[in-house]
């Protein structure tokens, strides 16, 4: 009688077997494998977008600056175009970035630094191209329009 019991306890038991088990985990990792690029490249292009919005906030606190304190200021690229800070003459830094791995200030561009007067001119005005890997190739035109900075990407 006791072995009985213990029979028809195991037999109401319900559960997976190890092959259905696997066939679920193999599923998993098959849609994770085709999923994860696709959202990889969607976080890089988030990355280098933010990054470009960074940069142009930065350019405007730049041209803040030199308003403010009336002082001139130079906003340089450093290592290889992936790094850039606006800089006093005595070499203070006001604003500094970098852009994320693959990001940089294309080397064929116009606009090699923004250097910002007292007043808040930007001279020389013109093009600059930052390079991306998501986003393509960014042109960003500096112009002044009644005493303003206009940025156009």
């Amino acid at each position: 009688m006791i072995k009985r019991a213990v029979k028809s306890k195991w037999r109401k038991e319900h559960g997976f077997t190890f092959l259905e088990i696997l066939l679920v985990l193999s599923i998993v990792v098959i849609m994770t494998g085709v999923i994860l690029p696709f959202s990889d490249k969607r976080l890089h292009k988030n990355s280098e977008e933010d990054a470009l919005k960074g940069f142009i906030v930065a350019v405007h606190e730049t041209q803040l600056y030199a308003i403010t304190h009336g002082e001139p200021i130079r906003m340089t690229f450093f290592e290889d175009g992936t790094v850039y800070k606006s800089l006093k003459e005595d070499q203070t830094v006001i604003v500094e970035g970098q852009f994320p791995t693959g990001m940089r200030r294309g080397s064929d561009t116009n606009l090699k630094e923004l250097y910002f007067m007292p007043n808040g001119n930007l001279s020389p005005t013109g093009k600059m191209t930052i390079i991306t890997k998501t986003l393509g190739n960014r042109t960003i035109s500096f112009q002044f329009e009644r005493g303003r900075m206009i940025i156009n990407e």
